[in-house]
């Protein structure tokens, strides 16, 4: 499946408004793959997050933002299977992020991926 021009641009539009939110919530340590203004996040599981912050207590959250089309990437199931893995054992929160309306998708995914509830997070935007 090949994700089309107007997705992609769709998407960086939705992690450009998660990476403003997040600075303006007081989130620190910022990093963001792809944007020149922020380092690039570290590896976790093999797979580099599309951001990384920690908030106000120090907790560190692993935020990815998908849209319904990428659910059928076997990459975002990798991703999402060793991200949630990472939260859990290195006490850290995992977030996905989705278009408003889009959480049904998420959540069934999540679901069909068989990962924990209480490891990972849904956040529509």
């Amino acid at each position: 499946m090949s994700i089309d021009d107007e997705i992609l641009d769709m998407r960086d539009d939705l992690a450009d408004a998660v990476i403003e939110a997040l600075l303006e919530s007081g989130y620190r340590d910022l990093k963001a793959e792809g944007y020149e203004d922020f380092p690039a996040p570290d590896p976790v599981g093999g797979h580099i997050p599309d951001i990384t912050a920690k908030n106000k207590k120090g907790i560190t959250f692993i935020f990815e933002v998908i849209t319904k089309e990428f659910f059928a990437e076997q990459e975002v199931a990798d991703r999402m299977k060793a991200f949630a893995e990472f939260g859990n054992e290195k006490e850290a929160q995992f977030v996905v992020i989705v278009p408003e309306g889009e959480e049904g998708f998420a959540s069934a995914f999540i679901e069909d991926l068989e990962i924990p509830e209480d490891s990972v997070e849904i956040w529509e935007a």
